[in-house]
């Protein structure tokens, strides 16, 4: 749950699904789906009540990107090295370029997702 936001009386700032609670609604339930509230030219106090489930889905989905990138970059390791196999293997060229997506996908598959998603919340 995040901490009190204010609303001050814009566009909603929350996507249809995001559970939130407005400050002093009590009655019936002061939880709500967004979509089923009017925002504009309305000033309250709310917060998200699911963002942990957003923060968690979100991370996930940066996991999944970081990890088809490394498969990416092991897949075109794996065309050079064959490249390299099939051709004239004092091509240091090709074998160098091999090692260098190696070690990108190293290096993508040690970027932790926790660090890009607070970066990009900036």
């Amino acid at each position: 749950m995040t901490d009190w936001i204010e609303h001050d009386g814009g566009p909603q700032p929350v996507a249809d699904d995001v559970w939130v609670e407005l400050q002093g609604i009590h009655d019936p339930d002061p939880l709500w789906h967004a979509e089923a509230l009017r925002w504009e030219g309305q000033q309250f106090l709310y917060r998200i009540l699911n963002q942990h489930l957003i923060d968690a889905a979100r991370l996930e989905g940066i996991r999944l990107g970081l990890e088809a990138a490394a498969r990416e970059a092991d897949k075109g390791s794996d065309r050079i090295a064959g490249e390299w196999r099939d051709g004239c293997r004092a091509d240091n060229y090709l074998q160098g370029q091999s090692e260098g997506m190696d070690e990108a996908a190293r290096l993508i598959r040690a970027l932790d997702p926790e660090t890009i998603a607070k970066e990009a919340g900036r």
